[in-house]
């Protein structure tokens, strides 16, 4: 099928283009409504590709080009390039690599800034996943894990994220997303808007809310305190009647050195406050004195409780 849908992109793009081909595409696209995706993943790759056609390129990109060099026509050009990423072992990569978007990992107690290629900018938090396509053209980032803060250049193109069970569409501003192992999401607009679309519903978000799905899977929309929201950026967390368990998930997302739960019975006790993350040893120490729990670290965990 991506094959079918490179060879149209040559086509279309062809100097003897002609009426019927414009009524065969029209046709193809009809026939199944997967071919429009696939033609849009594929339009996506080429803009990806050194050297092609200034006129179809969102983003030109200048190349060298050896002389003597014969002139090509765009169809010829375009089938060749298409023939060498579909066909080819390598090139069958490339296309992967391309439609999958540019991956992005974080480990724990890792956060990496980034900025996007069409000016966009992307703060990960420690243990994160993602996928990013960005340009001219198409702006996308999959959340596979994790959280990211979003800032989103202003273009007529909107910023559309992906994160499972939930996704939205954002114009210009600043968005903090979040997606556990669970599943859990939530997603603030700390500036600017956003359409969401989450477990079947449609919703607007407008600038300082935040939709999230809490333990029982039911929908929020609320008004976080925006200092609380972005405190991990400063590697820091806030907890506001957390469970001890929660919070040791959460600490152990920034330290190799674990911070376990001992007693079960203790794993319900309730935590508020703002912490710093990354040292797991000072954490436990500081819970141990809020909740009167015993704290001994054993080797590379820090044990609460029992």
């Amino acid at each position: 099928m991506a094959r079918t849908a490179a060879e149209w992109i040559a086509r279309l793009n062809a100097d003897e283009r002609t009426v019927d081909d414009e009524q065969a595409f029209r046709a193809w696209i009809a026939a199944d409504p997967a071919h429009a995706a696939d033609f849009e993943r594929a339009t996506d790759i080429w803009a990806l590709v050194p050297g092609t056609d200034a006129a179809m390129r969102p983003v030109p990109v200048p190349v060298p080009v050896p002389a003597p060099v014969r002139s090509l026509s765009r169809r010829r050009m375009i089938a060749a390039c298409a023939g060498t990423l579909v066909v080819g072992g390598g090139g069958m990569a490339m296309m992967q690599t391309a439609m999958a978007g540019t991956r992005y990992r974080t480990g724990i107690g890792e956060q990496r800034q980034l900025t996007l290629p069409e000016g966009s900018t992307l703060f990960l938090d420690a243990d994160t996943d993602v996928r990013v396509l960005a340009s001219a053209s198409r702006r996308r980032l999959w959340l596979e894990r994790g959280r990211v803060a979003l800032t989103v250049k202003p273009t007529v193109v909107p910023f559309a994220i992906d994160a499972g069970r939930g996704s939205f569409v954002a114009g210009s501003g600043r968005f903090d997303v979040r997606r556990d192992n669970d599943d859990r999401l939530a997603m603030t607009a700390l500036a600017g808007q956003a359409d969401v679309a989450i477990d079947g519903g449609q919703r607007h978000l407008a600038a300082g809310q935040r939709i999230r799905t809490d333990a029982a899977d039911a929908v929020q929309v609320d008004r976080p305190d925006a200092e609380t929201t972005q405190a991990w950026q400063s590697g820091r967390a806030a907890f506001h009647d957390d469970r001890l368990d929660a919070v040791a998930a959460e600490a152990n997302r920034y330290s190799l050195t674990r911070l376990v739960i001992a007693d079960p019975h203790t794993a319900a006790l309730r935590v508020s406050g703002m912490y710093r993350m990354g040292d797991n040893v000072a954490l436990g120490q500081a819970l141990s004195q809020l909740l009167s729990v015993p704290v001994r670290q054993v080797d590379d965990r820090v044990l609460l409780g029992g």
